[in-house]
This record gives C-alpha cells, sequence and structure tokens, in this order.
C-alpha cells in the first residue's frame, strides 16, 4: 500500500506531470507524459469502481437491515398472537419464545422506613 492518502498522492501526480511537461532534459523513454496520464486515469477508475461497490454494498447492508426489521418485528406479531390467543402463561408462549407470567421475576416492594 501507497503511504499517505490517495488523494494527496494524486495532487502530487498532478504536480509532477506539470513539471515533466516543463522539463525539457532528455529523460528516459519509459518517463513519459501520456504514461503518467495512464496511470492518472487508471487509479481515477478503480477509484470509481470501488465508490460504485461501495454505494452498491450500503444498499444491499440498508436492505439486510430492513428485512432483519421486518422478521423482528414479525416474531413480535407471532407471540403477541400466541400469548392473546394461547394465554401469559401458556405452554405455547413459552415454545414461541415468550417468558411465562409464572416464570417472571417479582418486583421487589421498596420499604417506606428506608425512603424517609
Amino acid at each position: 500500500m501507497v503511504g499517505g492518502s490517495i488523494p494527496k498522492l494524486l495532487q502530487r501526480a498532478g504536480e509532477t506531470k506539470q513539471a515533466l511537461e516543463k522539463i525539457s532534459a532528455n529523460l528516459p523513454d519509459d518517463v513519459t507524459i501520456a504514461e503518467m496520464d495512464a496511470k492518472i486515469a487508471d487509479l481515477e477508475t478503480a477509484i470509481a469502481e470501488l465508490d460504485s461497490v461501495n454505494a452498491e454494498r450500503t444498499r444491499k447492508v440498508n436492505v439486510k437491515g430492513e428485512k432483519a426489521k421486518s422478521l423482528s418485528d414479525y416474531l413480535v406479531h407471532v407471540r403477541t398472537s400466541v400469548k392473546a390467543v394461547c394465554g401469559p402463561d401458556s405452554s405455547e408462549y413459552d415454545m414461541v419464545g415468550g417468558t411465562r407470567s409464572s416464570e417472571r421475576k417479582k418486583g421487589k416492594k421498596k420499604d417506606k422506613d428506608k425512603e424517609e
């Protein structure tokens, strides 16, 4: 991986390209403005493709979240329906994931003497 950020790398590449345009020295054949342009374009294409994939991933994550919420809401509906039909202390309610009323912890009563 290249050190630093991609935008800074592209900025440095643009500055170097501008400098190459001004240099009249005899540089090696493989150091050309056309090659610089091609490499910059390749990176920009890869960035655009990655942005597209990230947008699609975000969309799919959102769809997954919506479907999970829908299933969760339906489970609550199922439990509520079983509780209404079979009763809050029924084994059927326990079978669908509800906590039977006889198995619930009792609330602690506050002592009035301790409050004063």
